[in-house]
């Protein structure tokens, strides 16, 4: 299909064009500023006319929006600007798809969620499509999510909005794949679809994944009451407010839940986990595979393994069609040493446990064919008398000994063990 794409430069458009014309289809980019080959351009501004619809055309995808913080274009340019484009797509007989947001409503806090709320009711009456989306995430840090993403990376706290507002996150590449399964389909007309993680979360659980899966640190959580931020954004004043982005974030504290089941269902798309969403590529798998090699392999080397030999476990996985980790415990990976209380015929017999004993064997394999492993494995020892000899056999048997009894104690919690972690919940 030939698509007409309005802010294919932005953060969701960018994604939008690009998986758009993975899949075969013709994308052109109504931007202010040239696009980048393969698309075509066309000149297009808020504040301007509308575009004429290039013959052929199958659906517009209106995502162009005003979202700097100084006074650039006023609501109703933005309104008269989607009439304009509504029109163009009638005249050129393409379905028009508005993409919107979980803001909009009659009585917004923000005059975002007003506007936006405004240009639905022209859309719906046209016979459009709106499409909602949640708290949109990953890929570049672009948009609300790059504004977020940048507070928690350069602050030591995470604050914990008191009352907590919740979120229904979505990624931008799965949000993407839905407004292309909208346009790939005939059936959908004059209809609201939201788009977002069917359960919401807490905000502050949202942020505590960006600073665990994104920026990989640690934040100390800071209870923050919303009367304490209504103190400070009436002392700054609205547009030092919007420069801060103080006003995004009061439009997340009232943000309305909304029913995305359906939505999701009728479209066929599932949301990736959180999780797996919030690494840099997308998807969290590899990176899985990769802790957990290096659990494995720092269990059986007795130190941290080198990079050669993490990489080689993944890829060992990933060639046998096996991308998923099975170690997901978060303590383990601080004390891989607990893979002793697993590494037993016990748990390895029982048919949650053969995936572990094929992986060991595969780790092993990798560790006892590197140099560092021949280090570990084959070095000669210093020579030691008799007695150091005895006593260090002593104090092996003795530790075996209590290592065989904790596997026992500790059977029961075995599987809490391999698979406890936050990311096999959020999974």
């Amino acid at each position: 299909m030939t698509l007409l794409i309005t802010g294919a430069t932005g953060y969701i458009g960018q994604r939008l064009s690009a998986l758009a014309t993975a899949s075969g289809h013709e994308v052109i980019c109504a931007t202010r500023q040239p696009c980048p080959a393969p698309y075509a351009w066309l000149p297009y501004d808020l504040r301007g006319p509308a575009p004429e619809c290039p013959t052929g055309t199958q659906a517009l995808i209106h995502l162009a929006a005003d979202t700097s913080t100084g006074v650039h274009t006023g609501a109703d340019d933005e309104v008269k600007a989607a009439q304009a484009l509504i029109r163009c797509a009638q005249q050129g007989s393409a379905r028009f798809i508005f993409v919107s947001s979980q803001t909009a409503d009659a009585t917004a806090s923000s005059a975002y969620g007003r506007t936006k709320w405004r240009i639905e009711q022209e859309v719906l009456a046209a016979g459009g499509i709106v499409v909602r989306p949640g708290q949109v995430y990953g890929g570049p840090e672009r948009g609300l999510f790059g504004l977020l993403t940048g507070l928690v990376r350069r602050s030591p706290f995470i604050p914990i909005i008191m009352p907590a507002p919740c979120v229904q996150p979505i990624h931008v590449d799965d949000l993407a794949a839905s407004i292309l399964a909208i346009v790939e389909r005939d059936d959908i007309h004059a209809e609201i679809l939201n788009l977002g993680a069917v359960q919401p979360i807490a905000f502050g659980r949202f942020l505590k994944s960006i600073a665990v899966h994104r920026v990989r640190a640690t934040r100390l959580p800071i209870p923050l009451p919303v009367a304490l931020l209504r103190l400070l954004r009436l002392s700054l004043g609205q547009s030092l407010s919007s420069k801060l982005g103080l006003e995004r974030v009061f439009s997340l504290i009232h943000l309305p839940p909304m029913d995305s089941a359906r939505s999701l269902q009728k479209l066929g798309i599932q949301l990736r986990p959180l999780a797996h969403g919030m690494h840099r590529s997308g998807h969290g798998q590899r990176r899985g595979l990769l802790q957990e090699a290096a659990i494995l392999l720092n269990y059986l080397l007795k130190r941290p393994p080198q990079r050669s030999l993490v990489r080689r476990y993944a890829r060992a996985l990933e060639r046998a069609d096996r991308n998923r980790p099975i170690i997901h415990s978060r303590v383990m990976m601080r004390w891989p040493i607990l893979l002793t209380l697993l590494d037993n015929p016990g748990v390895l017999h029982q048919p949650e446990g053969r995936e572990l004993s094929w992986r060991l064997q595969v780790a092993l394999g990798i560790a006892e064919a590197s140099p560092q492993g021949a280090q570990v494995f084959l070095a000669a020892q210093r020579p030691c008398s008799l007695f150091a000899t005895l006593i260090a056999l002593g104090l092996t048997s003795v530790k075996a000994l209590m290592w065989q009894i904790a596997a026992l104690l500790g059977r029961p919690f075995t599987r809490q063990l391999l698979l406890g972690s936050e990311a096999h919940r959020e999974a």
